[in-house]
Parts: C-alpha cells; structure tokens; sequence
C-alpha cells in the first residue's frame, strides 16, 4: 500500500515537474498577476506556487498570437508571501536544504564569504521552494541525488510575528533569509513530509531509491542521540 501511494506521488510530481508547456519564472516576482499564496504544504506537495499563462505574463510586451504560439503555455513563479513583502505577519516555518550528513566540498561559497557574520549552516527560508533548491543541487554535481549522503529538507517550526525576528534577520543575505541561533538549528528535525516529496519529484520513483532514503533518515540521530526527524509536524503526525 505505501509502495503504491508512493508511485503515485511520484508520477504526479514527476509529471508535473517535465511538463514542456511550463516554464519557471523569476522565483520573487511581486508585481505579475495574483500575487496570493496557499499555505506552503499544500503549495510543495503540487509542485508550484503561481502559474499563469504566457499571454498575462508577457501582457506588457504585446506579443502577437504567432510569436506566443512560439513560447510554453503557462509560467510558474513563487511571490515574495505578503509577510515577508510587507514587514508584518506569522512566519510559521523555516527551511534549509543540504545533505543528511555535511560534507565540506558542497558548503555554498556564500556562507564561507558572507561579510555578514553569518555561517554555514546559519542559511535558512522561509520558502521551501528555495531550499529545495540545495536538497538537491544538479549544479554542484551529485549533491543531494547521491544515495550515499541524499539531500533533505530540514523544517524548523516558528510561528512568530516577523517584526519579532529581527534578529535572525541581515540586510545582506536577502528578504526570504534567515539566519537563526545555533540552539533552534540543533533542535530542528529533518521533514520527512517535504524531502520525500522533493526527491521523488526531482528524481521519480525508481532512481530516488526512497525506501533506501527514508529508512536513512530515520536511522539519523542528532547531537543529542536523539531521532532527527519529524514526519511532518515535530509531533510526528502528518
């Protein structure tokens, strides 16, 4: 039963994912269309946040029906959440991807050469699309893909006003970064609910040997000895 519900998921996510009439767009894009947003669970587990038809993407260009005959349907975007564009609001979550266990030669070159202050490791989203992004990097070679040390996603539960993060925030590191103290990473678990479904999209069902990466991740114990993960909430429910 878990087999097939996971070749389901994967079918529809991988699908989704190699469709040609869709694009992605720029990842904040604030001023295209509706820029509302879904909780993000909902939005991860469909495999985007706004798509929109090329026609209303391009509307200032006036393309002609011939020259957008020429170009794919639909473009997917992820707006800036109105928290984080307005300066008000609950975070609920942050994010990071990186692989179950560190290895020096995928620490990103903008940690090690931030002038901020702020470590690897200290890189966190409040967008799970971006940190997908580095659960499973095709530019850094086998990150992330490899069953060895696979890519995850890590979910640190906030729930917090975001004008009461303030110092988790930088000037320099970007609007949807955060930069959390050592004692929240220590005890944020990896989310099953979120790197299951990015392996699975990105890889599909055969080559994401998921029963492999599941049966690791939950083998994985943090500094503490204690389980690192949580299926989706730090409860363990879905």
């Amino acid at each position: 039963m878990i087999s097939g519900i996971l070749r389901a998921i994967a079918a529809k996510a991988f699908k989704n994912k190699a469709r040609k009439n869709i694009v992605q767009g720029n990842y904040w894009e604030s001023t295209v269309g509706d820029q509302s947003r879904l909780p993000e669970a909902i939005e991860f587990f469909r495999g985007y946040a706004k798509r929109q038809p090329m026609e209303n993407y391009l509307a200032s260009q006036k393309l002609t029906p011939d020259e957008l005959a020429k170009l794919p349907t639909h473009v997917d975007t992820i707006p800036l959440r109105k928290q984080i564009r307005e300066g008000k609001g609950i975070i609920s979550n942050l994010f990071r991807g990186e692989t179950l266990y560190p290895d020096a030669k995928y620490i990103s070159k903008t940690g090690l050469e931030s002038k901020a202050g702020v470590k690897p490791g200290q890189w966190w989203s409040a967008e799970p699309f971006e940190s997908a992004h580095y659960a499973i990097r095709p530019s850094k070679g086998a990150m992330g893909s490899d069953i060895a040390n696979p890519g995850v996603i890590r979910r640190m539960k906030i729930n917090k006003d975001i004008r009461d993060m303030g110092s988790m925030k930088n000037r320099g590191t970007g609007m949807t970064h955060f930069h959390p103290p050592q004692d929240m990473i220590d005890n944020s678990k990896i989310s099953l609910f979120y790197s299951v479904i990015n392996r699975l999209r990105e890889m599909g069902f055969k080559d994401s040997q998921i029963f492999n990466y599941i049966g690791q991740i939950m083998r994985k114990k943090n500094a503490a000895g204690k389980r690192d993960y949580m299926l989706y909430n730090s409860g363990g429910i879905v």
